[in-house]
């Protein structure tokens, strides 16, 4: 581990003719209470770094706000609102335990893995900083056990567990953020050795394998919610080096026979034995599951996966055809001609690998957020340019999923993300799945504005 994190920052004043003096001040202001200036891409490099956000940064937005410097004051209200509300609520969600069964194709089956589930747990860990009172910190301990008491997943209309189905996806995105619930529980007397243990070996022996096919074969932002999710895991199971993480292989040959976990398989993945398993190292499944990521952004034959579009990956023009190709748009267009199923699930695949990419910077590796492929292909900021930034049409981001603009722009700092909050107005405080609280904890202060 590197010794200490770098300082939470606030971006600096935008080099842009949209930069007014308002927003010049409310820096200067930002930068006079302890919270410095970024330079783009500052990274955090150690395990004190969190997930999405820092224990030091809640701390500066948690002082800031006691000292009614905005945007803190206002988003740190609204937070907490929102969290009690929805713990609220949560007391009349059904009991977690035993065998899930997932009534596919919901998203929200069971609740605590639905998007309100992961706001939920991750929200009450951010609360604990913010607030002091460790009622919220008991009620994200709970959740988190809760899971260890659960198997199976399989979807209401099979007999058994099967590989691509909806309790898949499920887990892959409702049960990220508990992880990064726990590791903000880090520190807290009431999360006791016993208890991270109990949770990582549930992380173990029923989340990871299930994820890990999506991260090995789909394509789509099942597989961006995959690659995130297992690498996740993988770097908080890293205390327990010699364990073993099974996954379904995605290789014919035998695991002795493989030479690199990074890259897929020459042969098709439909001609897989599913019983045929991998098992890895959580540092062999950390960098697996990130190449798998990174392999995902291109639009080489090697990394097409399960695609079904004729082209895939992120294209020059930012376009990702494996979301487009789900809604009425052509793949191969210039610009989302619609607001159609096609552009939210491109907006979803751009959350998800937001998130994946802040983890890493926090790890001091920027690859995702600077890759780049030689014919200008395989951009993660590219496609937010595609949809936010398109001379042929541009769409806002939804509300929650705006979020994730907050991220990007701490680090991009591009004029076009900037203009996208302004224009299409704040996001709400909770997010969407994945890039969660992102005005909350990368704040912004926004000139005007408004939906």
């Amino acid at each position: 581990m590197i010794a200490s994190p770098s300082r939470p920052c606030l971006p600096k004043a935008p080099s842009t003719a949209r930069t007014t003096n308002r927003l010049a001040k409310e820096v200067v202001l930002l930068v006079v209470a302890g919270l410095p200036a970024c330079s783009p891409g500052d990274a955090v490099q150690d395990g004190s770094a969190g997930v999405l956000v820092s224990v030091a940064e809640l701390a500066d937005i948690r002082d800031a706000a006691a000292s009614g410097l905005e945007p803190h004051a206002a988003n740190v209200a609204e937070f907490i609102a929102f969290v009690d509300g929805l713990n609220e609520a949560s007391r009349g969600w059904p009991e977690l335990s035993g065998e899930v069964v997932v009534d596919a194709p919901s998203s929200g089956d069971p609740v605590q893995l639905s998007s309100d589930g992961g706001r939920l747990v991750y929200g009450l860990a951010i609360a604990w900083h913010l607030a002091g009172d460790e009622e919220y910190a008991r009620r994200a301990r709970e959740m988190i056990l809760d899971l260890t008491d659960t198997h199976g997943y399989r979807d209401a209309s099979t007999t058994e567990f099967r590989f691509g189905g909806q309790g898949t996806l499920n887990l892959a995105r409702g049960g990220t953020p508990y992880i990064y619930a726990a590791v903000l529980l880090e520190g807290w007397r009431g999360w006791t050795a016993e208890d991270k243990l109990a949770y990582q070996e549930w992380l173990r022996d029923v989340m990871y394998t299930k994820v890990a096919w999506a991260s090995r074969f789909s394509k789509n932002n099942w597989g961006v919610a995959g690659s995130f999710s297992s690498a996740l895991m993988a770097w908080y199971l890293g205390d327990h080096p010699d364990w073993q993480l099974e996954e379904v292989s995605p290789y014919v040959l035998p695991q002795s026979e493989v030479v690199d976990y990074t890259r897929p398989p020459d042969l098709h993945w439909l001609l897989l034995d599913p019983g045929n398993r991998l098992r890895l190292t959580p540092q062999q499944a950390f960098e697996a599951h990130n190449a798998y990521q990174i392999g995902r952004m291109l639009t080489t034959e090697e990394w097409r996966l399960d695609g079904l579009a004729s082209i895939w990956g992120i294209q020059r023009n930012g376009a990702i055809p494996d979301e487009i190709l789900r809604g009425p748009d052509p793949v191969d267009g210039d610009y989302l001609p619609s607001e159609g199923p096609g552009t939210n699930y491109t907006m979803t695949s751009i959350e998800h690998l937001t998130a994946h990419a802040e983890f890493l910077r926090r790890r001091g590796d920027r690859s995702i957020f600077d890759h780049v492929s030689a014919d200008g292909s395989g951009s993660l900021l590219q496609a937010y340019r595609f949809v936010i930034d398109n001379p042929l049409g541009s769409h806002c981001f939804p509300s929650g999923t705006r979020n994730a603009l907050y991220v990007a722009y701490r680090y991009y700092e591009h004029p076009a993300l900037l203009r996208s909050i302004e224009e299409c107005g704040e996001s709400n405080i909770e997010g969407h799945r994945l890039a969660l609280y992102g005005r909350l904890t990368h704040p912004l202060p926004i000139p005007g504005g408004g939906e």
